[in-house]
């Protein structure tokens, strides 16, 4: 893959490469313990996501074969996301996704730990972390799902099922803990464990931010994992969470894709 952009002050995790094909991995190949099924093909390697939604990242470059290969992708569901984790290839084929009614969804980076975290200059006061077991689900859900809304209004019925029903599908690889302060829940983290540790997601509620509970939390995951390859933390590329987390220690881009969302002319708008 294309080097990432980097500034020239930020640190690149020694084993880099490695850390860089590792997380590619977990998007290219198969994941059976949570009935993710998947096959390369000559355009990329395509998965089902859903029982009509389906993931492919693409592994060409020639933009001329980008309809061919979003025809072939899309036969297996009605709605697609097209994956492209190169910059350079992410610009290029960019106009011909586009053409093809492609819409752009937005780019995500992965950044890996390169220096010791930094305690939050204020602590957040009495803090339980625990973690998750399926039957407590639907709190961590809501939680998240009023952290990610930026909103205290209950969460629909419908929405805390869907966000419990994929979480209990990646239970076998991923761990969720819950930020409780005052015996009230107030910030979720969720992690892949393993050599190259991934938060993927972090959010506090509204009526608990800025006072460092994410960081606290953040910081006990990066201690108990400190054993292991890398520390890696995802973001929305250019947002401002990933512009903290760089200024936190997460310096080095191990990972980038650019998401782009296809509908099927017979599922309608």
């Amino acid at each position: 893959m294309t080097d990432p952009i980097r500034s020239a002050n930020s640190a690149r995790h020694p084993e880099h490469d490695a850390v860089s094909r590792e997380v590619r991995s977990w998007y290219t190949t198969a994941v059976p313990e949570i009935s993710l099924d998947g096959a390369a093909y000559w355009f990329g390697f395509a998965c089902m996501i859903g029982a009509d939604r389906a993931r492919v990242v693409l592994s060409i470059a020639d933009p001329a074969e980008v309809p061919a290969a979003a025809a072939q992708a899309v036969c297996a569901a009605g709605n697609l996301m097209i994956m492209v984790d190169d910059r350079c290839r992410a610009t290029r084929l960019d106009a011909a996704l586009r053409a093809h009614g492609c819409s752009y969804d937005e780019s995500t980076t992965y950044l890996a730990l390169t220096g010791p975290t930094v305690p939050p200059a204020s602590g957040p006061g009495q803090l339980e972390v625990t973690s998750i077991s399926g039957a407590e689900l639907e709190t961590w859900a809501r939680v998240k799902l009023q952290s990610f809304a930026d909103c205290e209004d209950a969460p629909a019925a419908e929405a805390v099922t869907a966000e419990v029903e994929v979480r209990r599908r990646e239970l076998p690889v991923a761990e969720y803990q819950l930020g409780i302060v005052d015996g009230q829940p107030a910030a979720v983290l969720a992690h892949y464990p393993g050599a190259d540790d991934l938060v993927f997601i972090l959010g506090t509620r509204t009526p608990y931010r800025h006072r460092g509970i994410a960081w606290a939390m953040l910081t006990r995951w990066a201690s108990a994992g400190a054993g292991g390859r890398s520390l890696i933390i995802n973001a929305a590329d250019g947002g401002a969470p990933a512009a903290l987390y760089r200024r936190l220690g997460f310096t080095d881009e191990v990972y980038w894709y650019r998401k782009h969302h296809l509908q099927s002319e017979q599922q309608g708008p």
